[in-house]
């Protein structure tokens, strides 16, 4: 029992936090300085965005129950007046609201990616691969954030020659996960075939300091773009 109440009192300070949070938000919105004003602009925009949300007042005042949001500043970041609330307590139930449905619409996109993903595999296996460009084109269309996808496309773009745009998707790739060896040794080989040896190297020796739980695999690789020199 006495487990329960220590877990309602500590869903009652997060309330209140996160009540504290929006409050400075909503303080800074309705300042007649320019500066501040903009600032809570910057801090609302961020906090109706994706991803996950960081309820830290460190840097935020309270603010007395009845402040009025400015419902300009809601306007430029494209609510609609009658979507603004009027108090802290609907701004929050109203961000809560919005990141459900980001949430609920990121699962959605992510699904529809896998789905392409894994037809692209399946035709990449069957050696289609024109048609596995298609389906990873596809998935990328639906989601710009994954390496795997980016890395997928590049080897089948390897298999179809186009060896500029791998190194591109290799960027990409690496862009969003810097560990990524696949993306290297696509890289290399890619520099490879276009006449840019000496990078090629330098890739692969890179590798071997980076990723040494795997110098058989980039050994091998290495060997493999010597023998089709």
């Amino acid at each position: 029992m006495s487990n329960l109440h220590m877990g309602d009192d500590g869903e009652f300070e997060e309330s209140m936090r996160k009540v504290n949070l929006i409050g400075g938000i909503i303080k800074d919105l309705s300042s007649q300085n320019e500066a501040k004003s903009r600032i809570g602009m910057l801090r609302a925009e961020e906090l109706l965005g994706d991803g996950e949300k960081s309820w830290d007042e460190s840097s935020l005042k309270t603010v007395q129950n009845g402040t009025t949001i400015n419902r300009k500043a809601f306007e430029d970041l494209g609510k609609p007046k009658d979507e603004i609330p009027s108090d802290a307590a609907g701004f929050m139930a109203h961000v809560e609201r919005d990141a459900k449905q980001r949430s609920e619409a990121k699962k959605k996109e992510i699904k529809r990616s896998d789905y392409l993903k894994t037809m692209g595999n399946f035709e990449y296996r069957k050696g289609n691969y024109e048609k596995a460009l298609i389906y990873f084109n596809q998935a990328i269309d639906v989601r710009k954030d994954s390496c795997v996808l980016f890395t997928n496309r590049a080897l089948t773009k390897i298999n179809l020659g186009l060896m500029d745009e791998v190194v591109s998707d290799c960027d990409r790739a690496l862009h969003l996960n810097d560990r990524s060896l696949n993306a290297v040794l696509y890289k290399a080989e890619a520099l490879w075939e276009l006449g840019d040896t000496r990078a090629a190297e330098d890739l692969l020796e890179t590798a071997l300091k980076t990723h040494s739980d795997q110098t058989k695999r980039i050994q091998d690789y290495r060997n493999k773009l010597s023998c089709s020199r």
